[in-house]
């Protein structure tokens, strides 16, 4: 199907090149930005549906644009830092005429306002959700995690960032947010802030995964007693472990992006262009605007958290562009009987924006962001064994984005984008901790038997992890506009893309004579600095045609592209292909499939040695001079491994409407993951001496290897590629615009979704009385699967009074069905083991051969659970009002009704909803 898929794109690729007949002739097109009061307005943003062509306007606010001189009709939007976005449709007997744009500002006395996000056809998917300015105000946003629960299918918490740990995004998925499933989700979604993608993959805050497995990364648990007594539920999946911010293996952690300075973000859950490469999820678009504003204070509170917010945008002398500069800060303790987990944050960002006035235009945006956690090390008395704990995150980032605009024959414009950032992360815990009178420790760094040395059993264990990640990237793209067929619109994009990753940080220091965790499994932690770990280079190459035609007088468009990657070392071919058609005025049909991949990260490619140690000789008599500790150590090597990009297959088709009462939406997807990262157990058994030991009076022990042997079963975890999903999906979203008499709108959406999961990797069962006399030792039994349903819906109903520039919004969730059905597991083995570790696959028939009845598992039944077994509910309120230009109160309340339903289990009660969170919201601007 993928080569069928990739041909198929090849050969339309070629006719429409074939198809180009004459280079274009470029009709201008010019135009005028100004506010409401006739003023101009430099560095507005002016786009071109058909083409995706972008321009800023001058100082005199003036701009021109081209078009071939076939064009029959642009759709053209301007935008603007603080204005309302104006779309209009030129037809070719206007293109002549002077367009003049008026923009207004955003608040409240506009007629409309958009609180939620919208479907939208745009460049970079047909099936984009935006959520703008005023709908980004709305969420009373302390970060972009508040914002994007607004999607559908997610759940709206609270408006803190503490308690809930780690927040990334997983996207139209039904599986467990902590489960493997999802790491795999949101490590494939990619951010992308101002044309330039926002990295994790330096990211090596995790323990060995070959110790731990996948879930290595730090968390810290504070249960009491051993008994968490007030559990919460999101959309039936309880969240009770507070995760570390900075954790690997994982998406990006939306608390260090403030919403802020931001203008409006683009959510690609669907087929993206095939300009976006390494992800398989999404992509997440941020875009920011450098231009005129006044001066912006923004002040919000709710309950543990306080957010502060500063923003200018000035015209710079001599005409230099416009500079916009904001700072962000804040401090989020939503649980004040946790001491242990607090959030801050600072940030400062810089946008320099600059256009040329010669005949070829040149527009350049310079990005500077300074990011910072304040989090230092806290230690609650009332645990009573000096747990504390630090999470720290600093982060500098500079990026340019560029383009210049020729119109030359065979190029239209260049566009050009680098990146670069560095950081440093640190991820602390400490606790006292009484394992035994005394422990043996050896911390030998090669393969071997060496004598060890005790330690008293009672300590203070460290767990101290340094990472400094550093990531560039940078891509190159040219675009011409050719005369397809005799009418319509035709652009051709080739580009280049790289990116590094690399983390030069001193990496895990700990101690081997005070263990976090004490031969876990006969495997211990040692020292490793990252410094040392090779870095990852990957790089992408594109070509993409976008059409804009008529067929039967009814517009057409067409995105087709492809995009070859070298990633880890593999080359792959990702085909992209999106259509959308007018079937009547206001229904249009929307169809995509595409192909996408995800690197592995700097953490999964090479996550560090195991080492395994095996006590040999362990007598302690007392004192040093009387006591002997003899260790096994053999040494894992993983750097570098093999390991393949995480791919996505997906298919999406659906209609959109827009009429003057109703708009709306419904798509059906379907999404196939293969090769998702996880970890392997791999069985490694080690046969060694039986010593004999001598005791001597008041002096060492003596041992001797006796001509008896022992067999150590370990097993240790090996990153590899495994994981299959498949995801099917109905999204329905329904907008009845605002009706005059009672100035009240709504909007409607479900997220109707089925996963199914499957662990391409094989589990190895080691009996109790592993019978070695026999050739079958160790059974091997094919991966678990499951499949996970999820329903929910949100209904928002938004009366909006622009006479009183007062809005007030209720947003109710219903939570229909959350379950996890799970597969029977197979009984009879896929194959075996020898004593040797040896694998020899085996038939279904040859499985059931009386020789391996000894392998044959407990039967695991087919079950399915639901979580909870009941529908229910939750409410969300919000209320804004502006006095004049220069303040906007906001209040907000999460859980208004405290619907919280419980579910008695084993360990307690679980309760569902969070308690209800009251909020408030000041903003000030001073013109």
């Amino acid at each position: 199907m993928k080569y069928k898929a990739v041909t198929f794109c090849i050969l339309l690729l070629l006719a429409n090149i074939y198809s180009v007949q004459v280079l274009a002739q470029a009709t201008e097109i010019k135009g005028k930005v100004i506010n409401t009061k006739g003023e101009s307005l430099p560095f507005a943003t002016i786009s071109v549906a058909q083409t995706g062509i972008t321009t800023i306007s001058k100082y005199n606010g003036n701009f021109s644009i081209t078009a071939t001189h076939n064009t029959k009709e642009l759709s053209i939007t301007v935008s603007h830092v603080g204005k309302e976005s104006v779309t209009r449709n030129i037809s070719a007997a206007q293109f002549s005429a002077l367009q003049t744009f008026v923009l207004k500002d955003l608040n409240l006395k506009l007629k409309e306002v958009e609180i939620t996000g919208v479907h939208k056809t745009t460049a970079s998917s047909n099936s984009s959700v935006i959520f703008n300015r005023e709908a980004i105000e709305q969420s009373q946003a302390l970060s972009i995690a508040n914002v994007l629960s607004y999607l559908p299918g997610q759940t709206i918490l609270k408006p803190g960032v503490s308690v809930q740990g780690l927040q990334n995004l997983t996207l139209r998925s039904a599986f467990d947010p902590f489960s493997e499933q999802s790491l795999n989700n949101a490590f494939g979604v990619s951010f992308v802030m101002d044309g330039s993608v926002i990295s994790n993959d330096a990211n090596m805050q995790a323990m060995n995964p070959g110790r731990l497995g996948l879930f290595s990364a730090n968390n810290i648990q504070n249960p009491e007693n051993g008994v968490i007594k007030d559990r919460s539920w999101r959309n039936g999946s309880m969240y009770n472990s507070y995760r570390d911010v900075i954790s690997a293996n994982n998406g990006i952690d939306m608390r260090q992006i403030a919403a802020e300075n931001i203008e409006s973000i683009e959510v690609i859950s669907g087929v993206a262009s095939a300009r976006y490469g390494d992800y398989t999820t999404g992509i997440v678009n941020i875009n920011r605007q450098a231009g005129i504003t006044p001066w912006r204070i923004n002040l919000r509170s709710n309950e543990g958290s306080i957010n502060a917010g500063l923003n200018k945008g000035l015209r710079l002398p001599h005409k230099w562009g416009a500079l916009n500069a904001s700072f962000d800060y804040l401090h989020s303790n939503d649980d004040p009987r946790n001491k242990l987990k607090a959030y801050q944050r600072v940030g400062a960002s810089l946008l320099w924006s600059y256009q040329s006035k010669s005949k070829t235009r040149f527009k350049n945006t310079l990005s500077l962001d300074y990011n910072t956690t304040l989090d230092q090390t806290r230690q609650d008395p009332d645990l009573g064994s000096d747990q504390s704990s630090k999470f720290s995150n600093n982060r500098f980032n500079i990026s340019t984005r560029s383009q210049w605009t020729l119109q030359k024959r065979w190029i239209n414009d260049i566009q050009f984008q680098a990146a670069y950032s560095r950081g440093r992360q640190e991820s602390y815990e400490q606790r006292y901790l009484n394992q035994a009178a005394v422990l043996g420790i050896t911390d030998a760094l090669e393969t071997g038997t060496f004598e060890g040395y005790f330690v008293p059993g009672y300590y203070l264990s460290v767990k101290h992890i340094i990472g400094e990640p550093v990531n560039a990237s940078a891509r190159l793209e040219a675009n011409s506009l050719f005369k397809f067929s005799k009418s319509g619109t035709y652009r051709l994009s080739i580009g280049a893309n790289y990116s590094y990753s690399g983390n030069k940080g001193p990496g895990i220091l700990i101690d081997p004579s005070r263990p976090r965790f004490a031969n876990t499994g006969n495997k211990n932690d040692r020292p490793r600095p990252f410094k040392q770990t090779p870095d990852i280079n990957n790089a992408g190459v594109y070509i993409e045609n976008a059409i804009s035609t008529k067929i039967f007088g009814k517009s057409f468009n067409t995105n087709l592209g492809i995009r070859g990657d070298i990633q880890n070392n593999y080359f792959s071919v990702s085909p992209r292909l999106s259509l959308s058609y007018k079937l009547l005025n206001s229904l249009q049909w929307n169809a995509a499939y595409g192909i996408a991949t995800k690197a592995p990260a700097l953490s999964q490619i090479s996550p560090g040695d195991v080492y395994i140690d095996i006590p040999l000789v362990n007598l302690y008599g007392g004192s040093v001079n009387q006591s002997a500790y003899l260790a096994y150590t053999r040494v894992i090597t993983l750097s570098d491994l093999d390991i393949k990009p995480y791919n996505s297959n997906t298919f999406e088709t659906g209609l959109s409407w827009d009429t003057k009462k109703i708009s709306g939406s419904v798509y059906y997807f379907n999404r196939t993951n293969n090769d998702g990262f996880t970890t392997t157990p791999t069985l490694l058994p080690l046969r060694l001496p039986i010593y004999n030991i001598t005791v001597v009076p008041n002096s060492k022990p003596v041992y001797e290897p006796s001509d008896d042997y022992k067999t150590y079963n370990v097993i240790y975890n090996k990153m590899s590629n495994g994981v299959y999903s498949r995801t099917n999906g109905l999204e329905l979203s329904l907008t009845i615009k605002k009706i005059k008499s009672i100035q009240t709108s709504f909007n409607f959406n479900t997220a109707y979704y089925v996963s199914y999961n499957k662990n391409m990797q094989n589990i190895i069962n080691i009996p109790e009385n592993p019978q070695y006399d026999q050739k079958a030792v160790y059974g091997v039994f094919a991966g678990a699967e499951y499949k996970s349903t999820n329903i929910k819906s949100t209904i928002t109903t938004t009366t909006h009074i622009p006479a009183l520039r007062m809005v007030m919004i209720f947003t109710g969730e219903i939570f229909w069905i959350n379950s996890k059905h799970n597969y029977p597991s197979n009984i009879y083995p896929a194959g075996y083991l020898d004593k040797d570790a040896g694998y020899f696959a085996l038939t279904p028939e040859e499985a059931r051969l009386p020789q391996y009845a000894h392998l044959i598992k407990t039967p695991e039944y087919e079950a399915t659970t639901y979580l909870p077994s009941i529908v229910y509910p939750n409410v969300q309120m919000r209320v804004s009002k502006e006095i004049g230009d220069f303040l906007r109160f906001s209040f907000s309340a999460y859980n208004v009704f405290n619907i919280r339903p419980t579910v008695k289990t084993i360990s307690g009660m679980a309760y569902y909803n969070g308690q209800p969170a009251y909020g408030a919201e000041l903003v000030f601007t001073i013109k």
